[in-house]
């Protein structure tokens, strides 16, 4: 199980330190699940809700803080490529909500999304003979799976060529009811273009692309052994 999204015992959650100012601070304990992304930390927190879907009466979702300043140019990317996300990969993304806020006093962006109880890291290749069992179990895993690498090599096929970030630590998982989840919200792709504009290509940037890349490849080899292992009579 991630790290990422393992709820953790009440006598290690923390109070979110930093000031968000959408957010009343008083009202939410929270528990920072993730430091390793490399454009945010994440916190998990719960709320009282009324809804009739929300277990034990309590919404669970997740507090995402950006790492640096993000300008109103740069939130409008971030919420378009979630659009893009979204439209494209239906329930395969959790719901997610940008709100342009004041963190620590200055203009910035926080995303509150729901939260997703992590099982499994799907793309990692460690997990290969697990993973290809699993899916063979699963068929809903397999049809969102194989929709995202279908609209993954879509992207990176078009005229705006662009990998999805399979280079992050977790960003594709299965939770613990069994389904494909992406959970990346900043920068999620790698445009490759910029390895060509550059006079200087960025070395970390292409082997970013190159691991995401080879990734992707694995994830449609488990895939289609697993297709192969749950059609055996």
């Amino acid at each position: 199980m991630s790290s990422e999204t393992r709820p953790t015992l009440a006598e290690d959650e923390e109070r979110l330190t930093v000031d968000i100012a959408c957010l009343d601070l008083s009202r939410h304990r929270a528990s920072l699940i993730s430091t390793r992304g490399n454009h945010c930390e994440v916190w998990r927190a719960s709320h009282r809700s009324h809804r009739e879907c929300t277990p034990n009466g309590y919404l669970e979702f997740v507090i995402k803080r950006p790492l640096t300043d993000n300008s109103l140019r740069e939130i409008e990317i971030l919420a378009r490529q979630y659009r893009l996300l979204r439209r494209e990969l239906d329930d395969i993304i959790p719901e997610a909500c940008f709100v342009v806020t004041r963190i620590d006093g200055r203009p910035n962006v926080c995303v509150f999304a729901h939260a997703v109880n992590v099982w499994f890291n799907i793309a990692n290749p460690l997990n290969e003979e697990e993973a290809k069992q699993l899916l063979r179990n699963k068929p809903k895993a397999r049809l969102q799976l194989r929709r995202f690498i279908e609209v993954a090599k879509g992207w990176r096929d078009s005229d705006n060529p662009r990998m999805i970030d399979l280079y992050g630590l977790d960003n594709l998982v299965m939770d613990n009811n069994y389904e494909i989840r992406f959970l990346d919200s900043f920068y999620v792709f790698f445009h490759e273009d910029m390895l060509h504009i550059l006079d200087e290509p960025d070395p970390q940037l292409a082997a970013k692309i190159e691991t995401s890349a080879t990734r992707l490849a694995y994830l449609e080899q488990i895939l289609d052994v697993a297709q192969e292992l749950a059609e055996r009579p």
